[in-house]
């Protein structure tokens, strides 16, 4: 008998503690949501200032003392019924009544306590460290003492005075000359047109090689770039044994030198591995110059987080960023990928702000044109390469179409006075600008001609081949805005040619300008009007003799550009448009060439003109475009040369206002 006393009498303490654990939860979470009814309840108040203001907030005993929110009353263990609060101040803490009583009062937004009994340095810094989480920039809200509130990178180690350099490194840094000739090189051709460096002279290889390592890492790139300019025959080895030096410094200064100067490293090997034709080895790098600047937060020198945190960005970092900036959009353009760092995450001051407009050379004035370029771009695109984009109504697609097509016009309307062409004199820089611009035209195009093509397809087909879909004139729109394109980027290169010549090797990019508009010539020369197959010929045979003559500067880069403008000549059955000159000729015997084709699933006859309609050789060509160009050569396919009339039709066409 004293057994089962006693075993009920466990029973019934563990009902106990198990009733009490429960009130316990329970409580905290009905006056939490109490709290938050009664702030919600506030914020009703303040929006409806000028009506009757809402009731106050009477919570029923019976809702703020359930156990449960889905019971109010419960079972008593003894066998009759009670509320389950009954002891419910007793069970709850101190410390959860104090903040229920606090919290739950108060019946005017004037006495409430909520928003005054913190501290805002609390609150606003809060709010930052949340935010940096999200963002996963990993920087720390602690401040130095010796800088203030500025913020601060410490080293993982502590740096070395000087580098070893390679036996290669320090061979040819015997050679007279030989190093000041490359780095003259990087300065005369490619270190103003892409604000690399703010260095004018020769002065910083006075202690080369023998320097901390973010320095040797910078200086190393700028004499492997400079290499790439170099006529010399073993131009390309000497490069090859600089940057496998800096190579070699990267790591290294990640964990004791992380400054902007291993930025504009990188960002330079990047840019010349773009040139070498070595892909990926670029992608690389300006993947890890993105990562660099997220780590020295040059990406948000203009954020200001809070009163306690806030600080003056210096020029070298904004010159630093922007450079990297152009440098990942120039990659992207030709690799065909996403930016390394997304223009949503970019929060910098511009450009402009570190020169007097007034005095300033033609290459700063082009690129920091460039950058607000690039930048409105990104903003557009962000929207047309989105994975819901195709889902979008046809109406709202062409919205933003039309939208983006105006305020790039609207910008290019407002560039500067010293920007305008001027014929054979034109500068290089402003050159440039101008061909950049219409790259960022052109990159909007794609997704958009394959949903004309998708839209226009004809229910039926005349003899003559003319489309009869109801909305044709769309895709007739956007391919003559590619095909003014492509032609005004064979005249721009021309143009430079006859100013500037190819003696000195010209920047890399144009090649990528040329390929571009090589492939929508290219596809004109498919189309069964002659006159249309007559000009594309013509304007496609320049592009080509445009490119032969880079070969010389840029061998790899350019024959590259060759092969593939042949291998699509062969694909699209339009053989005849290439020169007669052997070197265009595609041998069917080649190793893989049938196989592409054969995979790729298009007729190879070169016969293609009488057998498939000018329709169905675009659709061929938009399939090119959205899968094939994607992955090697995306943004800059063609050059767009819009007109204001285009958007105004395409706003009639759809009743867009």
């Amino acid at each position: 008998m004293d057994s089962v006393m006693q075993l009920a009498l466990h029973a019934h303490c563990a009902a106990g503690r198990i009733g009490n654990a429960r009130k316990y939860w329970d409580e905290d979470y009905v006056r939490a949501l109490e709290a938050q009814v009664h702030s919600l309840l506030l914020a009703l108040e303040k929006q409806n200032a000028g009506s009757e203001p809402s009731p106050a907030l009477n919570l029923s005993p019976r809702a703020s003392q359930s156990g449960e929110p889905d019971a109010a009353v419960k079972e008593n263990p003894d066998g009759g019924n009670s509320t389950a609060g009954d002891n419910s101040v007793e069970d709850v803490g101190p410390n959860v009544q104090d903040v229920s009583s606090h919290e739950g009062n108060g019946s005017s937004a004037g006495n409430d306590p909520l928003g005054q009994d913190r501290s805002q340095l609390a609150m606003e810094e809060l709010c930052v460290m949340l935010w940096r989480i999200n963002v996963g920039d990993g920087v720390t809200i602690i401040d130095d003492p010796k800088t203030g509130s500025h913020y601060a990178v410490e080293a993982m180690q502590q740096p070395v005075s000087h580098v070893t350099p390679t036996e290669h490194v320090l061979a040819y840094c015997r050679q007279q000359g030989l190093v000041d000739e490359m780095a003259s090189l990087f300065l005369k051709n490619i270190n103003r047109e892409h604000q690399f460096t703010p260095y004018t002279t020769l002065d910083f290889l006075q202690r080369y090689p023998y320097e901390p390592p973010h320095e040797a890492l910078l200086h190393s790139a700028i004499i492997a770039t400079g290499a790439t300019f170099s006529r010399r025959p073993d131009a390309v080895i000497i490069g090859d044994a600089f940057a496998e030096f800096a190579e070699s410094l990267i790591f290294s200064c990640c964990r004791q030198n992380p400054t902007v100067k291993v930025v504009q490293g990188l960002t330079m090997m990047s840019w010349r591995s773009l040139a070498l034709g070595r892909d990926h080895f670029s992608w690389m790098y300006i993947s890890m110059a993105a990562g660099m600047c997220v780590y020295l937060r040059l990406h948000v020198l203009a954020l200001e987080e809070c009163e306690a945190r806030q600080f003056d960005a210096n020029e070298e970092d904004i010159r630093t960023f922007w450079m990297f900036y152009i440098g990942d959009r120039t990659a992207i353009s030709i690799l065909g990928r996403n930016c390394a760092l997304p223009w949503r995450r970019v929060n910098v001051p511009s450009f402009e702000t570190t020169f007097e407009s007034p005095t300033a050379d033609i290459y700063q004035l082009s690129f920091a044109w460039q950058c607000k370029l690039w930048y409105l771009h990104d903003q557009y695109m962000d929207q047309v390469f989105s994975t819901s984009f195709e889902s979008l109504p046809v109406s709202q697609q062409v919205r933003i179409l039309v939208a983006s097509q105006e305020n790039l016009s609207t910008f290019f309307r407002s560039r500067h006075d010293r920007l305008h062409l001027s014929g054979d004199s034109t500068p290089k820089p402003v050159l440039q600008f101008h061909l950049a611009y219409q790259m960022t035209i052109l990159i909007t195009m794609p997704p958009f001609l394959r949903m004309f093509a998708a839209i226009s397809r004809p229910s039926s087909t005349s003899e003559t081949g003319n489309v009869a879909g109801p909305n044709s004139e769309f895709i007739l729109l956007v391919l003559r805005s590619l095909t003014m394109a492509a032609t005004a980027v064979a005249r721009l290169v021309r143009t430079y040619r006859r100013g500037h010549g190819f003696e000195e090797p010209p920047n890399p990019v144009i090649v990528h300008h040329l390929l571009s508009a090589s492939v929508v010539h290219l596809m004109n020369a498919t189309s069964r009007n002659p006159a249309l197959r007559h000009q594309s010929t013509y304007w496609l045979r320049q592009c080509l003799e445009l490119l032969r003559e880079l070969q010389t500067s840029w061998p790899e880069r350019a024959s590259k550009s060759v092969m593939i403008i042949r291998i699509l000549a062969r694909r699209w059955g339009v053989m005849r448009a290439l020169p007669m000159e052997p070197g265009y000729q595609v041998d069917p015997a080649a190793p893989g060439s049938e196989r592409d084709f054969r995979e790729a699933g298009y007729n190879s006859n070169t016969n293609g003109m009488d057998t498939v309609s000018e329709q169905g050789m675009r659709r061929q060509w938009t399939l090119i475009l959205w899968i094939w160009i994607p992955t090697r050569h995306w943004e800059a396919l063609t050059c767009l040369y819009v007109k204001d009339g285009w958007a105004r039709q395409a706003k009639r066409r759809l009743s867009i206002t």
